[in-house]
């Protein structure tokens, strides 16, 4: 449960600027510390700063994204501070591995890559002085009561302890409990909520209790107190529950997948960014792969099939040809001989695949007109690995959940041995990739998947 402070979040985009601003300063110290330093090293110093000011601005952009990513001050409790060191670091490392790949992808040589060196320990102390400093804030405020959420807690069920110790856990946060009550003493809500200051009004009710609860409800809804219902009496295991409004309906949607908009929106941003970026860094071994596909065996250098992507979608699915040509009128009786799932075909030496091919699916230079579906949007860079119509027709019920996110190039299993892995451990990180989506988790599985893919670990 995540009652966060509204005020919580405001501050934590306070911060977020105050870590900016510290950025600049630790950028110009950066600067002069070179100039202090390395003409007794190198011999010689860096031009005007006014010739590299331009850096700021991307550099600038990245860490307010990752730290916005990582969910950076939104919990300010002094004693997790050390957690956050971690978290600073790993917002450092990312930031400064995009400022020099910014810098490759450019040719941009007169920056000296000692400069981004020091720009980088200042970003990371300084972070951390921000980081400090907020949570000084934080309980300075708290202790006047500013950023605290009130919370009046009606209760009409029993095991209600759960939700009253969880509340209470958040103490730290700005939410606390300032009355609690039953269904029974409805009628001291709107005396209370006149004279006492309430931000919120939680309901932990039965299903069959709601009718009763109607003028409350809109008793509160006049005075402009939140109202929440605990919703724990509808059956559902795994979805996040979000409410709707649309063509002057209401509605309370429940869905597994992730719905954030504006986060999909930057997950979109990425995919094409970076897809981008890997057309143009890998063109010359594309085309060599091209010519060496043609020239070794018969068949086209593309591989075309039919894959089933977001609920149910079918698309285009491309890849370098690793195959035979013919292979696929092979692939029902190699299931039947070689699977033990009905969905796998798991060989070691596979005599449908060509001498080229299988260096291609080693290196996964064999995924690279992928991209292509990136782009067009049927797929992700990140996401669960995009299956045949036939496997979807043998899927169980839960199975068929990973379908409820777009498909990736590649995606957690592969990051966690790929081929080693069974069917049912792959659909089992698959889900688990969806259920705990973030854009933090996506770059991670990204980095992993260099390592994975250099040392072909778990390729077949």
């Amino acid at each position: 449960m995540a009652m966060f402070s509204q005020k919580s979040k405001i501050l934590a985009q306070y911060l977020y600027i105050l870590s900016m601003v510290f950025l600049c300063a630790g950028f110009l110290i950066s600067y002069f510390t070179y100039n202090l330093v390395s003409p007794f090293l190198t011999g010689y110093a860096l031009y005007g700063i006014t010739r590299y000011l331009w850096l700021l601005m991307p550099a600038l952009a990245i860490f307010y994204l990752l730290l916005f990513f990582f969910r950076m001050y939104l919990d300010l409790n002094i004693s997790t501070l050390k957690n956050d060191i971690l978290k600073l670091f790993e917002i450092t490392a990312i930031s400064v591995f995009f400022i020099y790949a910014l810098l490759f992808m450019f040719k941009i040589t007169y920056v000296s890559r000692l400069f981004i060196g020091y720009f980088a320990v200042y970003s990371f102390f300084f972070l951390l002085f921000a980081d400090y400093a907020g949570r000084r804030l934080a309980v300075g405020l708290k202790r006047r009561g500013y950023s605290y959420r009130n919370i009046l807690l009606v209760s009409g069920k029993e095991g209600g302890e759960s939700l009253r110790n969880a509340i209470k856990s958040q103490e730290y946060l700005g939410v606390r409990i300032v009355k609690e009550t039953g269904l029974g003493n409805l009628g001291e809500i709107p005396d209370f909520v006149v004279n006492n200051p309430v931000d919120e009004v939680v309901f932990n009710v039965r299903g069959e209790d709601l009718p009763g609860l109607n003028d409350i409800i809109l008793l509160l809804e006049e005075e402009g107190i939140t109202v929440k219902i605990l919703t724990d009496f509808i059956p559902f295991r795994y979805s996040k529950v979000s409410f709707e409004s649309s063509a002057g309906f209401n509605f309370i949607s429940f869905h597994t997948a992730p719905q954030d908009d504006v986060r999909l929106l930057l997950k979109r941003i990425i995919d094409i960014t970076f897809t981008i970026s890997g057309l143009i860094v890998f063109l010359v071994p594309s085309l060599v792969a091209s010519l060496i596909i043609k020239l070794s065996s018969k068949g086209p250098v593309l591989y075309k099939s039919k894959r089933i992507g977001l609920n149910g979608r079918t698309f285009t699915f491309y890849k370098f040809r690793t195959m035979y040509l013919g292979s696929d009128d092979l692939r029902e009786e190699y299931i039947k001989k070689y699977s033990t799932d009905g969905i796998e075909i798991k060989m070691k030496n596979d005599p449908r695949i060509t001498k080229i091919g299988r260096f291609l699916r080693k290196t996964s230079l064999d995924e690279l007109p992928q991209f292509y579906n990136v782009l067009r949007g049927d797929m992700s860079l990140v996401g669960p690995r995009p299956p045949m119509p036939d496997e979807v027709l043998k899927y169980s019920i839960e199975q068929r959940r990973r379908l409820s996110m777009k498909p990736g190039i590649t995606c957690l299993w592969q990051v966690s041995g790929r081929s080693k892995l069974s069917f049912n451990e792959k659909v089992g990180l698959d889900l688990k990739y969806i259920d705990n989506w973030s854009l933090k988790l996506d770059f991670i599985i990204l980095l992993k998947t260099v390592p994975a893919v250099i040392f072909a670990k778990g390729a077949l």
